[in-house]
């Protein structure tokens, strides 16, 4: 079997991926998480590669380097739901729980997501690799179960019935509200809707799958033309413009440009704040 770097967006399915691996495999696999274990090397490529057939790894900080001839086995998912889930975690880890934290918790992690893709999805080296997408793990599993069994292990045969055996039986996890539930032997289940989420509205679903601009970038501008940061409240809603020069058209067309502009011309009528 193959050592593989495992590289996964947050709330893809990595942990569900293992379980289905470990129920596969049985002892001849090896893993670590990267993250929690005491001896861990917290190298990549791991030293441990032969004892190790697979690492957890979220490249938070893009650091983790691009091998030539090394194999990596890269998760992602949609970034509304996976957004949505990893909420869930920032919640559970003491965070409030707010329409407007969670806006704020959106906005910061498109950024994260964006680069992401950028490295991990969208470049060369990433299209040589084994990308697996969590709808298609949840949806296909068997399938997609089959491919990743054959990256790590391609001078193996691929088992069907230990394949379907092992999606039957593991166990499933469900956090929400500040609660983690384990569901033994729930096998693979499909994810909750993202409208059942309690801070979900049609208007903030709407904004969360139009994103286009990084948080840094609107902040710049606001801060460059206007001298302060946008509303968090407004923030999504100019993350969703289509570029950077629609952006600044929105802003100065606002009356509170005009009147930073040409302020002895607006001395009795201050300007309406754009957001």
């Amino acid at each position: 079997m193959d050592y593989v770097v495992g590289i996964s967006w947050p709330r893809s399915g990595h942990h569900m991926l293992v379980r289905l691996l470990t129920a596969y495999f049985g002892p001849d696999f090896g893993y670590c998480d990267f993250y929690g274990k005491g001896d861990c090397c917290r190298r990549v490529p791991c030293v441990c590669a032969g004892q190790v057939n697979l690492t957890k790894n979220h490249d938070f900080d893009l650091s983790v380097p691009q091998v030539a001839g090394q194999k990596y086995l890269v998760q992602y998912r949609d970034f509304v739901p996976s957004v949505i889930s990893n909420f869930e975690l920032h919640v559970l880890n003491g965070n409030p729980d707010t329409p407007l934290s969670f806006r704020r918790f959106a906005s910061l992690q498109f950024d994260r997501y964006r680069d992401f893709a950028a490295k991990w999805l969208e470049s060369d080296f990433a299209k040589r690799q084994l990308c697996v997408d969590y709808a298609s793990l949840v949806a296909d599993t068997p399938r997609v179960m089959s491919q990743v069994v054959g990256w790590l292990a391609p001078e193996r045969p691929r088992d069907a019935e230990r394949i379907d055996n092992a999606i039957r039986m593991i166990d499933g996890e469900k956090i929400e509200t500040r609660q983690v539930r384990r569901l033994k032997n729930a096998g693979v289940h499909p994810p909750r809707q993202v409208a059942a989420f309690r801070h979900a509205t049609p208007g903030l679903l709407d904004q969360l799958g139009r994103l286009r601009l990084r948080r840094a970038e609107v902040i710049e501008a606001f801060e460059r033309l206007l001298g302060r940061p946008p509303r968090e409240e407004a923030m999504l809603g100019f993350q969703c413009l289509e570029s950077l020069d629609r952006l600044q058209e929105e802003i100065m067309r606002a009356p509170e440009f005009r009147t930073r502009a040409r302020p002895s011309a607006f001395a009795q009528t201050p300007g309406k704040r754009l957001s």
